[in-house]
């Protein structure tokens, strides 16, 4: 299993305790490679955060702002916010 596929199915299952084939080849690969294995930590960590602190007040007005320009960055990018294509500033960094 490749990185990669692990950052795509690990969201899916972090808290559950399954056996599929896909789940065990998660594990076995978790278990050999540190940098996937920080990346759960740090979702694992995240989460334990987020779950800690309420959550906070928005004003009706911020949040019809955000989600206007998110709106906004979806229609005009090719990937949306979830990805694409990347500027040449972005990839020369």
């Amino acid at each position: 299993m490749k990185c990669r596929e692990v950052y795509k199915y690990v969201c899916t299952n972090l808290d559950q305790n399954l056996n599929s084939a896909r789940c065990r080849r998660i594990k076995k690969h978790l278990s050999e490679c540190p940098d996937c294995a920080a990346y759960l930590d740090s979702l694992r960590k995240t989460i334990s955060l987020y779950r800690e602190y309420p959550t906070p007040h928005v004003p009706r007005s911020v949040h019809k702002r955000l989600f206007k320009v998110i709106h906004t960055i979806e229609k005009e990018s090719p990937g949306g916010l979830g990805g694409g294509t990347r500027s040449k500033s972005q990839t020369k960094k």
